[in-house]
């Protein structure tokens, strides 16, 4: 969870409300809830590769965001929405808050569609994309604060995390084992940065160290994937 303390100064008006994040959560769950219930539902707005790329069906992108696999899923990333969205939206307001999350979750969608162009047996869902994008801009637009990582007794600075995110994603992407969405977590991240810095240039100039330190390693990676999976999976 961040620490809110690095923020308090910058309030708004819109301390008092944070309709976005509440308002996400809630239908996040109840479509999430009904899906767990309803199968067909689920089946008919996953993230699907082949019903996307093939049968054009591109409102996947949007509506897998909203579903789940189980309650662990569930929690675990509204848990982790509410504790950075809160802060955003609270700062920047309603509007940057909700743009942030809703393009970060089509910037994940797309680099997984990009990544598994060719396994037309590809599928996924979870909002884990957008809540990607909305940790790593509270990370750049919030600076100083601090995150508690399970199971480590004390909280991390959020600049390391922020390269321990990417560094797992990209051994993840590598190794390509596990049941992880590592390709959305990893675009959603990086577009939660663009947007950081589309919306406010004059990061570039205070945290540029960060962006190298997260940007440099992503590239590499792209550049040399083939050999790189090669040593990661020995």
């Amino acid at each position: 969870m961040r620490d809110v303390q690095s923020f308090q100064h910058r309030r708004t008006s819109s301390m008092d409300t944070a309709i976005f994040t509440y308002g996400t959560i809630a239908v996040t769950a109840i479509i999430s809830i009904m899906a767990f219930r309803i199968p067909s539902m689920a089946e008919d707005n996953i993230f699907s590769t082949y019903y996307i790329l093939e049968k054009h069906e591109y409102f996947r992108m949007i509506s897998s965001m909203f579903l789940h696999a189980d309650w662990g899923h569930l929690l675990l990333n509204m848990f982790s929405f509410y504790s950075f969205s809160l802060s955003i939206e609270m700062v920047y307001g309603f509007k940057t808050a909700a743009l942030i999350y809703l393009v970060s979750g089509l910037g994940g969608g797309l680099l997984s569609l990009i990544l598994n162009r060719k396994n037309m047996q590809y599928r996924a869902l979870g909002a884990s994309g957008a809540v990607s994008g909305i940790i790593f801009s509270s990370v750049f637009l919030i600076p100083g604060g601090s995150v508690l990582v399970f199971p480590l007794p004390i909280p991390i600075p959020s600049w390391a995390f922020a390269m321990l995110f990417v560094l797992t994603s990209i051994y993840g992407l590598g190794r390509m084992s596990d049941n992880i969405g590592h390709d959305a977590h990893l675009g959603g991240a990086l577009t939660g940065i663009l947007l950081c810095v589309l919306l406010y240039p004059d990061i570039i100039s205070r945290q540029y160290i960060l962006l190298a330190g997260i940007v440099t390693p992503t590239i590499l990676f792209f550049l040399l994937k083939d050999k790189i999976e090669k040593i990661i999976r020995r």
